[in-house]
C-alpha cells in the first residue's frame, strides 16, 4: 500500500468498476446501522473513499462525511465528484494505519476491499489501534475483505478485458499461495481527442486476510463482533461467498 497506488487509473476508475452496484452497498451498510445502532448516526467515516462514489451517495442521504484516502489522485477525482453532485464532505489525504481525525464519529464503513491492500497482515493491528480512538463507544463500523474463494477463482490467474467510453484496460492476474495473495497488472489505453490513445501501466497486490486474524486486531483494540456475513447479504457466509461482511461495534 503506498500513495502511488492509484496514480494511473485514478482519473477512469469508475469507469472501470462501472458494474459496482454502489446504491446496493449504500443501502445494505445503512440498513447494518438501522439494525445494530440505536439512533441514525449523524457523522460517518469513508475510511479508504476512492473517488468518493459512495461518499456521495451517504452525503445525499443527509449524513454528514468524513473520507479518507491516501491517494491524491482519488482525492482529487472524489472532490470533483462531490462538486458535481453539490454535497461537501469533508476530504482528507491520510494512511488508514496512521488515521488522525478531529473527533469521533457514530458509523463508518471500509469498502472495495480496501484492507486487502495492506502490506502484511499484522497491520490490521495498527488500523485498528486508530480506529478505535475515532469510533465513538457504541458505534458500529461496517467493512468487507475478499475471501479466500476470491482470491482462488476470481483472481488466479484469469485475465480480464474492460472497453468503456474510451479506455481500454487489460487485468492480469497471479496469485501467490503462500502466504496468500494476488498481484495485479493493469495496462490501460486511453483515447485522446485526436483519436490516438496513451498506455498506462500500473501494479497492484492484495493479501488474504483471514477471518481469525482480522477479529483478534479488531478485538484486542476494543471493538466487539456484531455479526459477519457472506456477500451483500444477511446470510452466514457460504463457501463460495466472494466476500466477508464484518459488522463491529467500539466497545462502551
Amino acid at each position: 500500500m503506498n500513495h502511488e497506488a492509484y496514480h494511473a487509473i485514478s482519473a477512469f476508475y469508475d469507469r472501470v468498476n462501472a458494474d459496482i452496484d454502489y446504491d446496493a452497498w449504500a443501502d445494505y451498510i445503512e440498513d447494518n446501522f438501522r439494525r445494530h445502532l440505536e439512533k441514525r448516526p449523524e457523522l460517518l467515516l469513508d475510511l479508504a473513499c476512492g473517488t468518493g462514489v459512495l461518499t456521495i451517495r451517504f452525503a445525499k442521504k443527509g449524513y454528514d462525511m468524513i473520507a479518507v484516502d491516501l491517494s491524491e489522485d482519488m482525492l482529487m477525482t472524489a472532490r470533483e465528484n462531490a462538486d458535481d453532485a453539490e454535497v461537501s464532505p469533508l476530504f482528507l489525504c491520510q494512511d488508514m494505519r496512521s488515521l488522525d481525525l478531529y473527533g469521533t464519529v457514530e458509523g463508518g464503513y471500509c469498502c472495495l476491499n480496501s484492507l486487502n491492500y495492506l502490506e502484511e497482515e499484522s497491520e490490521l493491528d495498527t488500523v485498528f489501534s486508530h480506529l478505535k480512538h475515532f469510533v465513538a463507544p457504541g458505534g458500529v463500523f461496517v467493512f468487507y475483505v475478499n475471501t479466500a474463494y476470491n482470491f482462488h477463482h476470481t483472481y488466479g490467474e484469469n485475465t480480464y478485458i474492460y472497453d468503456e467510453e474510451g479506455v481500454y484496460c487489460i487485468w492480469q492476474n497471479s496469485t501467490e499461495e503462500s502466504p496468500l495473495a494476488a498481484n495485479f497488472d493493469l495496462t490501460f489505453f486511453k483515447k485522446g481527442r485526436d483519436g490516438r490513445y496513451t498506455r498506462l501501466e500500473e501494479s497492484q497486490r492484495q493479501i488474504y486476510l483471514s477471518p481469525e486474524a482480522i477479529e483478534r486486531a479488531y478485538t484486542e483494540n476494543g471493538f466487539e463482533t456484531v455479526a459477519c456475513y457472506g456477500s451483500t447479504s444477511f446470510d452466514t457466509p457460504k463457501d463460495d461467498d466472494e466476500a466477508l461482511w464484518f459488522v463491529i461495534r467500539r466497545k462502551a
